[in-house]
């Protein structure tokens, strides 16, 4: 038995000696984790940016409608281009309109561009979006 005891202690030895990680499964496991940190939070910045692009567009789409929308009320024939600025949706927008015949006299084709306007320098950053629609020349009376 003398003789085992030696042993049992060694294996004992061995055990604890071997139990837990190493250094190198410990550093393995936080370059991993790392990179899957890594590639989750670009996953979610680009969703963020990716809706924050959407609502933009919207706004921009109202701004567009709201133009229309304010020269079919006011009955307005447009010849050539035209400029203006406006704050709505919370933002400062450029809106550029322009105007072109058709084949019918009493019909002409507008496109609204709408760009978003930077506060701090008061200059056009991009266009977000342009629509175009068929304005009719209403006949006074």
């Amino acid at each position: 038995m003398h003789g085992g005891l030696p042993c049992a202690a060694a294996v004992q030895r061995h055990a604890h000696c071997c139990s837990g990680f190493t250094l190198l499964e410990v550093m393995v496991a936080l370059a991993i984790f790392a990179t899957a940190a890594i590639a989750l939070t670009n996953v979610a910045m680009q969703y963020t940016q990716a809706t924050s692009n959407a609502i933009l567009r919207t706004k921009a789409q109202f701004v567009a409608l709201n133009e229309i929308a304010l020269m079919e009320m006011n009955r307005e024939w447009m010849t050539g281009t035209a400029s203006k600025q406006i704050t709505q949706q919370g933002e400062k927008w450029q809106i550029d309109k322009s105007a072109q015949a058709t084949i019918s006299p009493n019909v002409q084709r507008i496109e609204v561009q709408v760009s978003l306007m930077n506060a701090e320098t008061d200059k056009v950053e991009s266009g977000i979006t342009s629509l175009i629609f068929f304005n009719p020349k209403v006949k006074q009376s």
